[in-house]
């Protein structure tokens, strides 16, 4: 970048193993945007370009090197969930400008249905310089939720600010307050006239207050991590970085997702553009870029900023959703590049920074 020292960019190797294997659940929005999805599925039938027609290694990381030194600042894409529209809708855009996103992949719906893409799609779009970032194997909210009622001794149902952490029944739970702690096991989930709700398999052990929580045995989150990372890797895939589902980060997930990854590209929710100076990766920001978040004027002021301003810019997006449309996908693009803004995966802006 024309205003920063071009830092030589490092490997990675992220630590990957076993675990253990729990049930299945659909993938669920973000709790801010409720689109359908859109029920078109574009023609999926293309062929990945093969390693020996890609330029030489060494050219083509020197030209790239160079092209982030002249420009104005970065800009990371992140797209949500591994659906299909990753495939056929923000991967044919990008490629039109010749530039990369992230996918924010959940392995375990990979595949599953023609929804989701399939790891043969993502391979392709690595391969043509894409980046893998990890969102949990089925798509969990790791992050603890509050309650919203007391739960005695003997209840069936936690009521909670939402119910995500009843999406897959048998996941173990636990229910804590400053007080007190105690387990239960996921039955099921619904709403009432009081409110959103966990249904248990079991009645409650202990009473817990209001101001407590809920969230998953730490032994559970590790596992979802290590799988997540681990099912990639076996598909061939380099995993960079982690986005939250849900954005709920809250709780022991922070530390635990700090352990296991290099960058979080939505641990808090603000403004997008994260300050160089004094950088951690783990608790980085992004700005949605779906219509009904930001308006063109939003965008444009963004890019602006991102390239005044020593920062790291990250936007997000759900390609699935009707408010992600081609339009808006390309008037962002074009919005970065007038800007000159090297739009770069996450791992190409990490190795910038010096931070892998």
């Amino acid at each position: 970048m024309r205003r920063r020292n071009l830092l030589s960019a490092t490997g990675l190797a992220l630590a990957g193993g076993v675990a253990t294997t729990y049930g299945l659940s659909a993938s669920e929005d973000d709790p801010a945007n409720d689109a359908d999805r859109n029920a078109s599925r574009e023609d999926r039938s293309r062929e990945p370009t093969a390693k020996s027609e890609r330029a030489e290694p060494d050219s083509e990381t020197d030209e790239r090197s160079s092209e982030i030194a002249d420009s104005e600042g970065m800009l990371v894409f992140t797209y949500d969930d591994s659906p299909i529209e990753d495939y056929t809708l923000s991967y044919d855009v990008h490629r039109e400008y010749d530039v990369p996103g992230c996918v924010a992949a959940c392995p375990g719906l990979m595949g599953t249905d023609d929804a989701y893409l399939d790891p043969g799609q993502l391979r392709e779009m690595q391969a043509n310089g894409w980046g893998v970032m990890s969102h949990t194997y089925y798509h969990r909210s790791l992050g603890r939720i509050r309650l919203t009622e007391p739960a005695h001794t003997g209840d069936e149902r936690l009521y909670v600010e939402a119910n995500r952490h009843g999406a897959i029944a048998d996941d173990p739970l636990v229910i804590f307050d400053d007080k007190s702690e105690t387990t239960a096991t996921v039955a099921g989930s619904g709403s009432d006239s009081v409110g959103e709700y966990v249904e248990l398999a079991d009645p409650i052990a202990e009473d817990v207050d209001a101001s407590g929580y809920v969230r998953y045995p730490e032994a559970l989150m590790r596992d979802v991590l290590q799988k997540t990372d681990a099912q990639l890797e076996a598909w061939g895939l380099d995993v960079t970085g982690f986005v939250y589902t849900y954005g709920r980060y809250h709780g022991v997930i922070e530390e635990l997702v700090r352990d296991h990854h290099d960058a979080v590209a939505n641990h808090r929710y603000g403004g997008g553009h994260n300050e160089l100076e004094g950088l951690d990766p783990t608790t980085m920001q992004r700005m949605y870029v779906e219509t009904d978040k930001a308006s063109e004027d939003d965008v444009d002021a963004f890019m602006e900023t991102a390239a005044d301003e020593d920062v790291l810019a990250i936007v997000g997006g759900h390609s699935q959703f009707d408010t992600l449309t081609e339009d808006r996908l390309r008037y962002t693009i074009e919005s970065a590049l007038e800007h000159d803004l090297a739009i770069v995966t996450m791992e190409e802006a990490l190795a910038e920074v010096g931070k892998l």
